[in-house]
């Protein structure tokens, strides 16, 4: 079984719940959707094809052996789109049976179906800021675990501000999933969206991409 990566890299987890935590990333090649504000788009085409073993061998000797706690080891598979890759969920399955906890970051274009129920999973849900607003499946909700899966929204305007309001709210999201409002780096001002969130009493985690903050917007490996 092989798959095409563009990187691995050892780093913090940028964005999320786990925002700070100390994450090894597998980056896969490809990705159907064309986001307005995508910041991968190197990774579009880029990569080398590797076999699972070679990669499950690497993981191993960068996190080194599972334990639990919250030190645990720490893995997440990301893109591009990594669920574009038919056997991804042989991949995360095959990453829970090492030990490690396990998180997926993907845009819900793709049938969650598949994944392995333990995997965290940051689910993308795209704005009409975004142009790709159309690429949701809505069953997808259905598969998501409260109090370990991750909606997230990026944000670029205050129209998608507005937008992923009331779409929560049709949904009584608030009260299933953990939900992440983040502003388009550079397009959206941050201290607008946290004022906006306060005071509309929204039940989410304002978050900016904390990668960005520290080590600049253009870096890549981390």
């Amino acid at each position: 079984m092989k798959f095409k990566v563009n990187e691995v890299f050892h780093s913090i987890q940028g964005e999320g719940a786990r925002i700070g935590r100390p994450c090894l990333f597998i980056r896969l090649t490809g990705c159907p959707l064309r986001c307005t504000y995508c910041d991968t788009e190197y990774a579009f085409y880029d990569g080398t094809m590797r076999e699972l073993d070679d990669l499950l061998d690497e993981v191993k000797r960068r996190l080194g052996p599972p334990v639990k706690g919250p030190s645990a080891p720490f893995v997440e598979l990301t893109g591009g789109e990594p669920l574009a890759h038919p056997q991804a969920p042989e991949l995360l399955r095959s990453l829970l049976d090492l030990g490690y906890e396990v998180a997926l970051e993907t845009a819900g274009a793709h049938d969650l179906a598949l994944v392995p129920s333990e995997v965290i999973k940051i689910v993308d849900r795209k704005t009409p800021g975004s142009g790709e607003v159309h690429r949701w499946l809505e069953a997808n909700l259905d598969h998501m675990v409260s109090g370990q899966d991750e909606l997230k929204f990026v944000l670029c305007d205050q129209a998608d501000y507005a937008w992923a309001k009331a779409w929560c709210a049709e949904r009584d999201i608030w009260n299933r999933l953990e939900v992440l409002f983040s502003p388009v780096w550079g397009s959206l001002d941050p201290a607008w969206l946290a004022g906006q969130v306060v005071a509309d009493g929204l039940p989410v985690r304002v978050q900016v991409q904390l990668h960005k903050v520290i080590w600049g917007a253009e870096k890549k490996g981390v």
